[in-house]
């Protein structure tokens, strides 16, 4: 595949009714996910040690990543929420055809074959489920420490939600660390897609 064509795939195959998604798309997001965590605690590590007169232009660059970690967020809660309640319908296999990329319209996520994925599927879900808490609890922080810094951009703003931001520590390593965890069952649950895919593609006749 492509490297176009496997961008197309992660794309379309997210579903636009949020209905379904491949299991390489939630890899994707669960990897961006991950960047995105490390680049807003870098930039909450910036506004807590600017100076007067840095800390305008650390706190617009944290505020931007809250917002851009928000948006990677709610993918991980619209994965762990479609699993958690459609199962493994939630998951289809990812697009081959540079065709259905292009138009679009003569493909539909809820057509493509579903991913039987068997026992591996539990542990997406579960981790999925953590996941989806850590992010929450990491929000939670990072949203409370935005939205006061709004009002009170000062020296003693900062160090008002001190608190908020050593949590955010611990909750960010726990976030940092289920997305490790589901990104692990992830993988294992493609590769034994694949080799199971294979071995049918090699008794055909």
């Amino acid at each position: 595949m492509g490297a176009s064509t496997a961008a197309c795939s992660s794309w379309w195959a997210g579903g636009r009714d949020g209905k379904s998604a491949s299991l390489q798309t939630v890899q994707d997001d669960l990897r961006y996910a991950r960047q995105k965590t490390q680049e807003t605690r870098k930039a909450l590590d910036d506004v807590r040690f600017a100076d007067q007169i840095d800390l305008p232009r650390a706190y617009r660059a944290f505020r931007d990543e809250v917002n851009t970690m928000s948006g990677a967020g709610s993918k991980l809660v619209q994965h762990a929420n479609g699993m958690h309640y459609q199962g493994n319908a939630y998951l289809v296999e990812a697009e081959q055809s540079a065709g259905q990329c292009r138009y679009p319209r003569l493909s539909k996520t809820s057509r493509m074959p579903r991913m039987e994925l068997g026992d591996a599927f539990e542990p997406i879900d579960v981790q999925g489920q953590q996941v989806q808490r850590a992010y929450r609890s990491f929000e939670f922080d990072i949203r409370t420490i935005e939205e006061y810094l709004s009002r009170e951009l000062t020296e003693q703003g900062v160090r008002d939600m001190e608190i908020f931001m050593r949590r955010s520590e611990v909750d960010g390593d726990n976030l940092l660390y289920a997305l490790e965890a589901e990104l692990t069952v992830v993988e294992r649950a493609k590769r034994a897609y694949d080799e199971t895919a294979q071995g049918k593609e090699g008794s055909r006749p």
